[in-house]
């Protein structure tokens, strides 16, 4: 038992390089110059990333969705999860690569592409409460003559989850996000991973021995989530060391941009959906109710939680906590 419980504390350090990626990424952004001002590429390039990251991971289990759905097109969802891999599944016969080749109905057909994925996707990716609302950009894509060219370049990016993982995935999302948000505001920065992998250290330094037990249900939440980073940093740091461990995330993010590419990742990690919740955690805790074994976040410094600056409802909710607490 003893040897199970060394702990490297250079675990997974070598560096990851994901200059090739977003600077191709990057790139593409440059195809809406003109249309769209520098600070709404985002509005395109993060759902165009997620789009394109469900598609490369669904791919080799695509035609096996379909067959299932042409036999019952009520398949339960769940259902239809084992079969993809994933928490997530495409019953559209559309890809992007074959959108191209019908650049006539391009912005139709991709719709209905996108209405082919399971209702968890199309609420990140179309929904306009707590998505993306992505039907607005492919519209005035489509009047403005870039949809085809934008369509035609994430073909051909290869964001398969098994070349390149979520730690990989997630310094993609992160350095598209700094790219987006160069005048980010006090408290709208993101944790560099070796930050994140030190915090893990010593948070699981003494009176953790129970993470090594086998299938032990483990807990972890973030309340400032942001793109998920120290919520895969910990489940791979103890996945690492405790293969049979099941480890449970939950996190709460109030950014739209950050959430989604978040619930991306925990889908194709096959976690579940609603353990990640678009929430201001100044106002509310969704999982009140659950007992976590860690938490582990980067919370909002600098963020006014009263007086003339705090965005509506916090004073009275941070309030409201700390009476509930006396």
């Amino acid at each position: 038992m003893a040897d199970r419980t060394i702990i490297d504390a250079m675990w997974d350090d070598s560096p990851v390089d994901v200059t090739t990626e977003v600077n191709f990424i990057w790139s593409i952004a440059n195809k809406l110059r003109g249309t769209y001002q520098s600070d709404k590429y985002k509005d395109v390039i993060i759902p165009m990333t997620i789009i394109r990251r469900f598609e490369c991971a669904l791919a080799p289990t695509k035609k096996a969705v379909l067959e299932q759905y042409e036999k019952n097109p009520t398949f339960p969802a769940k259902a239809m999860y084992r079969i993809s891999g994933f928490h997530l599944y495409n019953t559209s016969h559309y890809d992007l690569a074959e959108l191209v080749n019908d650049p006539d109905h391009l912005a139709a057909n991709f719709k209905s592409y996108i209405q082919g994925f399971s209702p968890n996707v199309q609420e990140i990716i179309a929904s306009n409460e707590r998505g993306l609302d992505f039907y607005k950009q492919i519209d005035k894509m489509d009047k403005n003559n870039r949809l085809l060219s934008v369509v035609k370049a994430f073909s051909e990016i290869d964001l398969d989850p098994r070349t390149i993982d979520n730690v990989k995935m997630g310094y993609i999302f992160e350095e598209l996000i700094r790219k987006f948000s160069e005048n980010a505001e006090a408290g709208d920065h993101y944790t560099g991973r070796d930050i994140i992998k030190l915090m893990v250290n010593i948070l699981l330094a003494e009176g953790c021995d129970d993470i090594f037990d086998d299938g032990k249900v483990i807990t972890i939440l973030d309340q400032a989530c942001g793109t998920g980073g120290m919520l895969s940093t910990g489940y791979n740091f103890i996945k690492r060391y405790n293969p049979t461990a099941d480890v449970r995330l939950f996190g709460q993010e109030i950014n739209p941009e950050s959430y989604a590419m978040c619930l991306a990742e925990m889908l194709i990690k096959v976690q579940d959906e609603e353990n990640i919740c678009y929430q201001d955690t100044m106002k509310a805790d969704c999982f009140r109710d659950t007992k976590m074994r860690f938490v582990l976040e980067n919370p909002p410094f600098g963020q006014a939680w009263g007086g003339k600056d705090a965005p509506e409802g916090v004073e009275e909710a941070v309030s409201d906590e700390y009476v509930g607490t006396l």
